[in-house]
Parts: C-alpha cells; structure tokens; sequence
C-alpha cells in the first residue's frame, strides 16, 4: 500500500481511506468490524468516520458509526490506526435535527461539545484528524480556527481539516490561520468522482498551492 504524508503535517497515511458512513445503518456491526479488519491487513491505516454517520441521517443512530468504530479500535494498537472524524457545521437542511437537536454551528461551544462527544464514543482520548464537516460562513473563521487550535494544544486532536468547503472558505482559512498563528487546515475533503469534476477547477489548485491533502 502507498503511502503518503497528510498535507504538511508529520502524519503518514496509507493511499486509500476507508469511509464508514453507512456503518450502524446498511451496515451492522459484525461486518463492520470485519471491513475494518480487512482493510486494516490490506495496508489501510486511515480510517474516516463523523458525528452524524451513519447514513441516512437520523437522530436516533447518529454517532453510531464513531461508537462501532470504537469498539474495533479497543482491539487494536492505537497507533497503527489513523483516525479522522467530523464536526458537523451547517448542513443546509440535510442532517436537522439528528445532531445535538440542530445546534450544529462551527462556534466555541458547539465544537467542544462535539469533540468530548466524538472522544467518547470512540473510546479514545486524542482524534488524529478532526474535520469540519461543512463550511459555517455564519461564524467568524477566526473563532472557529481558534477553538480547533485549542484542541490541539489540549492534546485532544493532532491535525484539523475541513471538508465541503469553497475555495473562497479554503483560502478565507489560510489567511485566518497565518495571521492568527494558529493551526491551519491540513486537508480538504470534497466530492470528486467521474461525474463529479468541480474540484479540478479553482479548488485543486489552491489546494496545490497551499499544500493542502
């Protein structure tokens, strides 16, 4: 399996993620751990989970995905796994009242009570990528770059990322991290497929740029 560092960051990570949204809904526990586990003796070290999975989003097995990925995790060594997960941010209508009864904003208070939430299902005390699942323009990208850099001065996450984000929200973040001195985002995680190309246009080569994984 290649390998590859995770934006500019010191983390290394395998070529390919494994995504785990349907883990606790289409997907039971059992065969959870056994795509895991599989992927894992493949050369799989990165692992991607979020708050609201799994999918469809529901509030009544949102966060079901981090607490199976969590008891998988009790079995292993904690650092052959990286482990990525998400805030969740505004999602426009898509995830309501699933998470913390729509209190979804990207502020202080709302990211603190996701991150001790995400810690505990997982069963971990620190989380190797914490991403902000969409992009909040409603809150000032400083409190919001601010609040993750505490995190990872507390020791509760390695490195930050975002995913669904503009360039415009992307570059917005760059500049807020430079001139606060804070943590900035390591990596991007958006839509790309055959029939997806939006990233190849302005976004890619920011993301180049910038250095962004």
């Amino acid at each position: 399996m290649q390998t590859h560092r995770l934006g500019k960051s010191a983390i290394v990570v395998s070529k390919i993620c494994m995504g785990t949204m349907t883990f606790g809904s289409q997907v039971d526990e059992a065969a959870s751990h056994r795509i895991l586990d599989m992927s894992l003796e493949a050369g799989i070290n990165f692992f991607d989970a979020a708050e609201n999975y799994p999918v469809p989003p529901s509030e009544e097995w949102a966060g079901r995905t981090e607490e199976i990925v969590g008891r998988w995790l009790k079995t292993k060594r904690r650092d052959e796994v990286i482990l990525a997960t998400k805030v969740c941010g505004p999602s426009h209508g898509w995830i309501k009242g699933a998470v913390r009864a729509g209190m979804t904003a990207l502020d202080r208070h709302n990211i603190t009570r996701a991150v001790e939430a995400s810690l505990t299902r997982l069963g971990t005390d620190y989380i190797d990528l914490y991403q902000t699942h969409w992009p909040d323009h409603g809150v000032a990208y400083d409190e919001t770059l601010e609040t993750l850099d505490d995190l990872i001065r507390e020791g509760k996450v390695r490195v930050i990322g975002c995913s669904n984000e503009t360039t415009w929200g992307l570059m917005k973040s760059v500049a807020t991290s430079e001139r606060l001195g804070v943590a900035r985002y390591q990596t991007i995680q958006n839509n790309f497929s055959l029939n997806n190309r939006r990233f190849e246009d302005e976004l890619a080569q920011a993301c180049r740029q910038e250095g962004s994984a």
